[in-house]
């Protein structure tokens, strides 16, 4: 096979990685897309197996899904926001996020305090909300710290978190605000064929590794949906 057609191969297939991935990480079906234009499961299938390549009108129809269509195309995710979320737009276009004391830590873990103490909250867009974590509800978002350097490059320390506490179950891979033995962790759970939860951290240099299997107890408090350096989960 020509060079060429190697190449061309390979990124086909690099595209239709990330398109899984992307989707995964929000939690669709295929079938989802068919509800934003006329995107048969077969048609994304193929995308998904690297046999052919997503036009951009799917990219346009699906946007208020929140795909990160930049990563899906190139491979690299915007390192950060060039500042902070937009202004609501009106009254109409306001939602007010509880931000807490409580911090969740990527390190050895912040004491919790008893009872959550609200600090206070912070007007956010409903719009951008929906284009940035379309899968949550804005009523269940809640902005907490996150200090320690376990999960650089994901969190740093001194971001906020935006946490969604409905998921108050493992039941996808991702970045998770954990409580155990009276403190609050944030940590990467990931799922493992036997049911079991491996609880590890980002920092390569960080070498953190626990395994779960239903008899310790952790509590789930919410999965990680937004960090406030500007990276989706």
């Amino acid at each position: 096979m020509p060079e060429k057609n190697k190449q061309e191969n390979a990124g086909r297939a690099e595209i239709g990685f990330r398109l899984r991935e992307e989707r995964e990480r929000l939690g669709l079906k295929q079938a989802d897309y068919g509800r934003f234009g006329d995107w048969p499961v077969r048609t994304v299938s193929s995308w998904e197996a690297g046999k052919t390549t997503p036009k951009a009108e799917f990219f346009a129809d699906v946007e208020p899904l929140g795909l990160d269509v930049q990563y899906i195309i190139t491979g690299r995710r915007p390192a950060a926001l060039t500042g902070p979320a937009p202004a609501p737009a009106g009254n109409s276009d306001t939602i007010r996020i509880p931000l807490f004391s409580a911090t969740g830590s990527m390190g050895r873990g912040n004491d919790l305090i008893t009872e959550d103490v609200l600090m206070g909250d912070i007007a956010l867009s409903r719009h951008w909300l929906a284009l940035n974590v379309p899968r949550s509800r804005p009523e269940a978002l809640q902005l907490v710290h996150a200090y320690g350097d376990s999960m650089l490059g994901t969190l740093n320390s001194g971001d906020f978190a935006i946490v969604d506490t409905d998921c108050q179950v493992a039941d996808i891979d991702g970045v998770y605000v954990l409580q155990a033995n009276g403190q609050l962790f944030i940590k990467r759970v990931t799922r493992r064929m036997d049911g079991a939860h491996v609880i590890t951290s980002d920092n390569p240099s960080v070498r953190t590794v626990d395994v779960l299997d239903g008899t310790q107890p952790v509590r789930i408090c919410g999965r990680v949906v937004y960090g406030w350096n500007g990276r989706r989960f």
